[in-house]
C-alpha cells in the first residue's frame, strides 16, 4: 500500500490464501456469494455485509468455484487514524474496537458506495485534485466510524462449521503453533484421514491447513518483534527452525522482511 490509504475494488480472489497485514482493513461486500474467515470463523456475505479488521488479523474470503463477486477493500494505517483524532473524537480507538462484522442499511450502503466509486477513479492532474481526494476520504472514515458506533444495525447470522471437528482443528494449531505440527500429525490427532482433513478445512475455511499454520506463525512472530524480540529469536520462537525460510515467509505474507519491520516500529 503506498501512502495513508488505498481503495481496491475486486471480483475475483486477489489472494487466493489467507494473509495479514500491519494496517486497518475495512472489507465491504456487494455480492451475496462467498464467505469470509476471520477470528477463527466463517460468515456468509451478502451485499452491504461489512468487516471491521485490526491490523496482523488473519482473514480470508473465499467462493467456491469460479463464480465473481464484487467487493471494496479499503486499507488504511494507524498513523493516518491519529492524525485525524482528537480527545473527543478518538478513531483509533473506536476502529480497533469495532465489532467484526456489521450488516448496513441500504441508505447508508448507498451513500458509501457513492464515495468509493470516486476512489477507484483516475486522479485528475488538476491542482488541488489529490488533496480534495484525502479530504474525501477522511469524510469516508468518519462515515464509517459513525456506523461502528451506531447500534441500529443487526450482525449477519454466523456460517456454522459443518465439521465440528474444524473448530477444534484451529484451536490446536493455535495451541501448538510452535511446534512441528505435520499433516500426519493432525490426521492422527483428530483420527481422521490426510485427504478428509484437507478437504474439510478447506471447506469451512478457504484455504489449506500448511498456509494457516505459516500465517499464523508470522502473525504471532510480528507481536514478538514488536515487543523487541530479534528477528532469530522470534522466527525459532513461532516454529520456523530455517531462519530463511522464516525470512522469506514473513516478507510474502507481510510484505517487507522481518528486519525492515522490526526498524520500522522504532521510527
Amino acid at each position: 500500500m503506498e501512502g495513508q490509504f488505498e481503495v481496491l475494488k475486486y471480483t475475483r480472489d486477489m489472494h487466493p490464501e489467507s494473509h495479514i497485514h500491519e494496517f486497518y482493513e475495512v472489507f465491504l461486500s456487494l455480492s451475496s456469494e462467498g464467505n469470509f474467515f476471520v477470528g477463527d470463523q466463517s460468515y456468509p456475505l451478502s451485499v452491504g455485509t461489512i468487516f471491521f479488521l485490526n491490523p496482523f488479523e488473519i482473514h480470508h474470503c473465499f467462493c467456491r468455484g469460479s463464480r465473481e463477486y464484487d467487493r471494496y477493500v479499503i486499507h488504511f494505517t494507524r498513523e493516518h487514524l491519529q492524525r485525524l483524532s482528537t480527545e473527543r473524537t478518538d478513531l483509533v480507538r473506536v476502529f480497533s474496537n469495532a465489532p467484526l462484522v456489521k450488516q448496513v442499511p441500504d441508505d447508508l450502503l448507498a451513500s458509501l458506495l457513492t464515495r468509493l466509486a470516486s476512489f477507484t477513479k483516475p486522479l485528475p492532474a488538476s491542482f488541488g485534485a489529490d488533496v480534495e481526494r484525502n479530504i474525501s476520504f477522511d469524510h469516508f472514515l468518519f462515515a464509517m466510524a459513525r456506523a461502528i458506533k451506531s447500534n441500529s444495525e443487526s450482525e449477519p447470522a454466523v456460517t456454522e462449521m459443518r465439521e465440528t471437528r474444524v473448530n477444534d482443528i484451529l484451536s490446536y494449531i493455535n495451541k501448538h503453533y510452535a511446534e512441528d505440527i505435520s499433516l500426519d500429525d493432525l490426521a492422527a490427532q483428530f483420527f481422521i484421514s490426510k485427504s478428509r482433513l484437507s478437504q474439510i478445512f478447506k471447506n469451512a475455511t478457504g484455504f489449506s491447513i500448511g498456509n494457516y499454520i505459516i500465517v499464523y506463525r508470522i502473525k504471532r512472530a510480528c507481536e514478538l518483534l514488536q515487543e523487541g524480540e530479534s528477528v532469530l529469536k522470534a522466527g525459532q520462537q513461532v516454529g520456523f527452525n530455517n531462519n530463511t525460510h522464516f525470512i522469506r515467509m514473513f516478507k510474502q505474507h507481510i510484505g517487507c522482511s522481518p528486519g525492515r519491520f522490526s526498524r520500522s516500529i522504532g521510527t
